[in-house]
């Protein structure tokens, strides 16, 4: 995924103002004890170019049984505050599985 295709999917899961940018500041993927992890940090610019908010994104998914799956972002002032977040975590349909 490119970083345009990126900050653009950010970008509407944020409902973000016409007039506010997003940009992709940083990105991370790694594996380790099973599982799989990828966060994304972006910057919030307002119409005027200036930056007004941080936000950071992330998966997490199992690649053992059970194969959960987790995703998250936080919104952060620029003073560091967390001002909103948000994380779903992936379930299974039904109950006919085996553990």
């Amino acid at each position: 995924m490119s970083k345009d295709d990126s900050a653009s999917r950010f970008r509407t899961l944020f409902n973000l103002p016409d007039e506010h940018q997003l940009t992709l500041s940083g990105s991370r993927s790694e594996t380790r004890n099973g599982q799989e992890y990828e966060s994304h940090w972006l910057e919030e610019h307002d119409a005027q170019s200036r930056l007004i908010a941080r936000f950071r994104t992330w998966t997490r998914q199992s690649l053992r049984p059970p194969y959960r799956t987790q995703i998250g972002w936080e919104r952060y002032s620029l003073k560091g505050e967390l001002l909103d977040r948000e994380v779903r975590y992936s379930r299974r349909e039904g109950t006919n599985y085996l553990h």
